[in-house]
């Protein structure tokens, strides 16, 4: 009896300490990802006022998806469905045309065409507080396979093993969705408008 007690004690501490680096790295990968963003929209000078609009772009552009029915669970079944949708080409271009119309301006720069991984390499490799069996790791290794191969409408399924890599309680941050987001916006967005000057 004291010996399964001593065990079920083990696992709790392990489990609460499991809980906690988890909810450090999810706020270490917050706070990159503000950061970067925050780089980006200060930058750029697309409008100097709507400053809401361009901090919830993703929430934005993901409200737009699901008020269309393209995405119809934000969870990560919904998320496959809808890119399967992007691949297959069911989601309409003009998409893109109301967003704009919506937002009185065009989004286009706000979604980086590149470095999608660059916070998931912060935390492994300059924090190190994740390693090889974690699966920011996993994700990050499976997503280049995924970048490797081109795009969305290549034959494989890089993208989504790296989809089913992130836990599910994960995915309800908007900050693990943002990569698909910005993936999503870039496939679909038809005419890239020219990128925004500098301010410097």
């Amino acid at each position: 009896m004291k010996k399964l007690l001593f065990i079920l004690i083990l696992i709790l501490i392990s489990s609460c300490g499991s809980n906690k680096n988890t909810l450090v790295t999810d706020k270490k990968f917050e706070l990159c990802s503000d950061i970067r963003y925050e780089r980006l929209i200060s930058d750029f000078v697309p409008l100097a006022r709507k400053s809401v609009y361009k901090r919830n772009i993703h929430s934005l552009f993901e409200n737009l998806l699901i008020r269309e029915g393209y995405l119809t669970e934000v969870n990560k079944a919904g998320y496959r469905d809808l890119l399967n949708k992007v691949r297959k080409n069911k989601v309409d271009l003009n998409l893109f045309e109301k967003f704009k119309t919506d937002l009185g301006f065009d989004p286009q720069i706000l979604f980086p065409t590149g470095s999608f991984t660059s916070c998931y390499t912060y935390i492994i490799e300059n924090l190190g507080i994740v390693d090889e069996d974690s699966w920011q790791y996993k994700f990050r290794d499976t997503y280049w396979k995924f970048e490797a191969e081109g795009n969305l409408h290549q034959e494989n399924d890089f993208i989504f093993d790296a989809l089913k890599v992130i836990p599910e309680k994960e995915f309800q941050d908007i900050n693990y969705r943002k990569l698909f987001l910005d993936l999503i916006f870039l496939e679909l967005e038809p005419y890239p408008s020219e990128p925004a000057f500098r301010t410097n």
